[in-house]
């Protein structure tokens, strides 16, 4: 009966232990599987990390790291000379030229006579700056202030120091190139150059009774004519009248509010005739107004009375024509 029973049970135990084994071996499988699978997606995540980590460091050096590169701006209008518009106490600036390769040299004034030399560059700029209200080339009297937005942005490194400055160019109502510092100091402005004017009128002349620099045909935009002789002789087809220009007489002698002056002989009745000469760029100041007349040309501004206020009457300035 033992016998049968060990026949009938080894089978069994066989069978049992043959399902533990297959367990064994699908476990082992499926744990082997998923620990693929793990190091498979652990692989990925690692790589995208790291693609991340790469874009972001990339992103950040930009961000970190502008260009420092400004955009560049014509150099060649503001290779100029200038002078220094207003002197303040202490002041000793005189001239300052920049070249169209760069060169900058900045005289003083004759009670200094020194010359600084310099490098410079330009750039776009739209800055809003402190600079001043801009009448002719220089002057004598405090000018009023006012808040300009440049056009550019010129750095000049000096050769003696290596120090740095800027310049914020714009171009004045009268036409002219115009350099500010921006700085405030001793109630005006640091420094503020302005443009030589392209003028072919010279008032040093006027004044002495040389008439070359004006003889010609000048016409006004009514069509009226003013020829000038280079004795002096002119006539104007608008007054009908023809004579000879006189330095005095019923105008101010000589250059009076930046303009120069001339009176007609014979003087027409009842208020006899008056000539202002004002070259490109300068403008009187006792106009009441704005200058209407095209102050980027010479002219010259014929009247009876009123003096400098007819600066503010477009019709009255006469312009060379030939």
């Amino acid at each position: 009966m033992r016998e049968d029973k060990k026949g009938i049970n080894v089978p069994l135990y066989a069978s049992i232990l043959g399902f533990i084994a297959l367990a064994f071996v699908i476990v082992l499988v499926i744990v082997h599987s998923l620990s693929a699978v793990g190091r498979t997606n652990a692989s990925k995540v690692t790589k995208k990390s790291t693609q991340h980590s790469i874009s972001s460091t990339r992103r950040s050096s930009q961000k970190a790291n502008p260009s420092s590169v400004a955009p560049t701006a014509d150099f060649s209008k503001w290779a100029k000379s200038y002078n220094f518009y207003y002197l303040k106490s202490g002041d000793a600036q005189s001239s300052l030229t920049i070249s169209q390769d760069g060169k900058v040299i900045q005289s003083q004034n004759s009670s200094d006579k020194r010359v600084f030399t310099g490098k410079a560059s330009i750039s776009s700029d739209n800055k809003e700056v402190l600079s001043y209200v801009i009448n002719g080339q220089s002057t004598f009297k405090m000018p009023k202030q006012k808040t300009i937005k440049a056009d550019v942005k010129i750095q000049v490194t000096w050769d003696s120091d290596g120090s740095i400055q800027d310049y914020y160019g714009y171009q004045t109502y009268t036409g002219q190139y115009a350099l500010t510092d921006g700085i405030a100091r001793a109630s005006g402005v640091d420094e503020v150059w302005v443009s030589d004017v392209d003028s072919g009128m010279n008032l040093s002349e006027i004044i002495l009774g040389n008439y070359e620099s004006i003889q010609g045909t000048w016409e006004n935009t009514k069509g009226d004519i003013l020829l000038v002789a280079d004795n002096g002789r002119c006539s104007v087809s608008a007054w009908k009248w023809s004579g000879n220009l006189r330095i005095g007489g019923t105008v101010p002698e000589g250059i009076y509010d930046h303009i120069a002056w001339a009176s007609g002989s014979p003087a027409p009745m009842p208020d006899g005739i008056a000539f202002m000469f004002a070259p490109a760029g300068v403008s009187p100041t006792n106009v009441g107004g704005p200058d209407l007349t095209d102050s980027s040309k010479d002219r010259i501004v014929v009247c009876n009375n009123g003096g400098q206020t007819v600066f503010g009457e477009p019709g009255s300035a006469y312009y060379k024509v030939k």
